[in-house]
């Protein structure tokens, strides 16, 4: 495989992750008690520690983040197995930040787990950027690898930057023009090793073209709503993010040649990447006729909450949420006045899903409280419907002993 195919790969993995909705986090159907991890922050260096730590779960994603006040760090999290991630919050120009330190820690139930972790300078990439014969002041730069990191900043009125806390690896240089005329094929970094600082010269000599684009349904109608969308340069690997709106999305500044796009879920839409349909950029040119479709709808889960007393009655006004297998929260709804409800959205093939409704006071034929209701191992297929069994709510006794139902109106009330 090239080095440019290894480049586009690496960048199309770190737009992946970039693009990704944004995970909702709930509480898991089944609860347990919360144990905790703790640690020390060990710095290398002098000054005062700026940190951040971020947790993902056992496959990195993402969870949730903070800052710390001090060097020590301590989380409550369910229990299970969990990766860390501390990050100098330090400027990206500063050549002696740290690099980001990742661990994994196993969290007991009710429990504290310590693992101390260790800040060391990363590597560093500094120089000068050009185009057209002319320095880019303010131009953007980014480092990006083939671990779904990347990392950037901004050069200064002179074109000079600097780019500090870079782990181990290869990299790929992407210079984009602030005024977004010239361009250019990435730069290959590659063997960078804590605390290098290799210095680069950056000359863009390309003009850039524009690329709108026309996005589509599946069944060939304008995908509405305002979201971001990324091209990928196939020849270059380089990548441009920005704004849809309206069913389009243009692109500004682009190196000549053919585009994928990488495209998020929207609405009941999953998310897609694929090749621009009919789209050539040329150098200072502007293709204005190319489009792009998503191809998949999400799976849909349509169910009903009923009286458990009499299962014809159904009951209104009940919140109905959706887990996935990992216990997190990916749906919501609330019954309509028939008991009605629906989970869609961007759901993919998966099994494990668990429907919970609510317990407390709702109104079917009587106003009633009813308990927790809830039914797992569910199965859903992406483009297809799932109808449930209907959820039957219990009536909740009228206190902590065993006794009549609160319900009201009722017999002897």
């Amino acid at each position: 495989m090239s080095f440019l195919a290894r480049r586009a790969g690496a960048v199309l993995l770190v737009l992946v992750g970039l693009l990704a909705s944004l995970v909702l986090v709930g509480v898991s159907p089944a609860t347990a008690d919360n144990g905790t991890a703790v640690g020390r922050v060990i710095a290398t260096q002098q000054g005062k520690l700026r940190v951040k730590v971020l947790w993902f779960d056992n496959h990195w994603k993402y969870l949730g983040q903070r800052k710390l006040d001090s060097d020590i760090y301590r989380l409550s999290l369910a229990p299970g197995t969990y990766h860390l991630q501390f990050v100098d919050l330090r400027p990206s120009y500063d050549v002696t930040k740290y690099a980001p330190s990742d661990i994994q820690v196993t969290v007991p139930s009710g429990l504290p787990v310590q693992h101390d972790v260790k800040m060391r300078r990363g590597a560093a990439i500094t120089g000068v950027a050009r185009g057209g014969g002319h320095v880019l002041r303010g131009a953007r730069i980014v480092a990006a690898n083939a671990n779904q990191q990347s990392y950037e900043t901004k050069a200064n009125s002179q074109g000079q930057f600097a780019l500090g806390g870079l782990p181990d690896g290869n990299y790929s240089l992407f210079t984009f023009d602030r005024d977004q005329t010239w361009v250019a094929k990435s730069l290959w970094v590659p063997k960078m090793k804590r605390p290098e600082v290799r210095n680069l010269g950056i000359n863009l000599k390309t003009k850039g073209g524009s690329l709108l684009v026309s996005l589509f349904k599946p069944d060939g109608k304008p995908m509405g709503g305002r979201f971001y969308v990324t091209v990928v340069s196939k020849a270059s690997g380089q990548f441009w993010t920005a704004r849809a709106g309206g069913g389009s999305v243009t692109f500004q500044g682009l190196y000549p040649g053919r585009y994928k796009l990488v495209a998020p879920g929207v609405g009941n839409y999953l998310a897609r990447t694929g090749s621009v349909v009919g789209g050539y950029v040329k150098a200072g040119g502007a293709d204005l006729a190319s489009t792009f479709k998503w191809t998949q709808r999400g799976a849909w889960i349509t169910g009903i909450v009923v009286d458990y007393e009499d299962p014809s009655i159904p009951i209104a006004k009940v919140p109905v949420s959706l887990y996935d297998a990992s216990g997190n929260k990916i749906g919501q709804d609330t019954t309509n006045d028939n008991g009605l409800f629906t989970f869609a959205g961007q759901l993919d093939t998966q099994d494990g899903l668990t429907v919970v409704a609510t317990g407390g006071w709702y109104q079917g034929d009587n106003y009633c409280n009813f308990k927790r209701t809830s039914v797992g191992d569910i199965s859903v297929t992406h483009g297809m419907q799932t109808d449930m069994d209907a959820l039957e709510m219990r009536h909740a006794p009228a206190d902590d002993q065993a006794g009549a139902t609160l319900c009201y109106p009722s017999d002897g009330s």
